[in-house]
């Protein structure tokens, strides 16, 4: 799931950029910028979601909707096999119940 919003694509950018480059003028740089990219962690730190929990809240969901609606084994692969190409649950949690 691609869920990087500009702040962390920049972000991560910089700091890699800046990272591939060690020496004198890297570590001023990050010397000068190092408060405003403190900043920017801690707002990607805030705002993250963990995707093991929505995973599985997403699964507690599904099980108790399938439970009320069942559905042929063929239209729950089908399901999880869209969810999983879409990136919303992983490969080791798709399993018909």
């Amino acid at each position: 799931m691609r869920t990087l919003n500009s702040l962390t694509q920049n972000l991560i950018e910089s700091l890699t950029l800046l990272l591939q480059q060690p020496g004198e003028d890297a570590l001023q740089t990050l010397e000068v910028c190092a408060p405003v990219l403190i900043e920017q962690l801690q707002e990607v730190l805030v705002r993250a979601v963990d995707r093991r929990d929505f995973e599985i809240q997403l699964r507690a969901v599904l099980e108790v909707w399938l439970t009320k609606y069942p559905q042929s084994s063929a239209a729950e692969t089908a399901l999880f096999g869209g969810l999983r190409s879409g990136g919303l649950v992983s490969h080791a949690q798709v399993t018909v119940l």
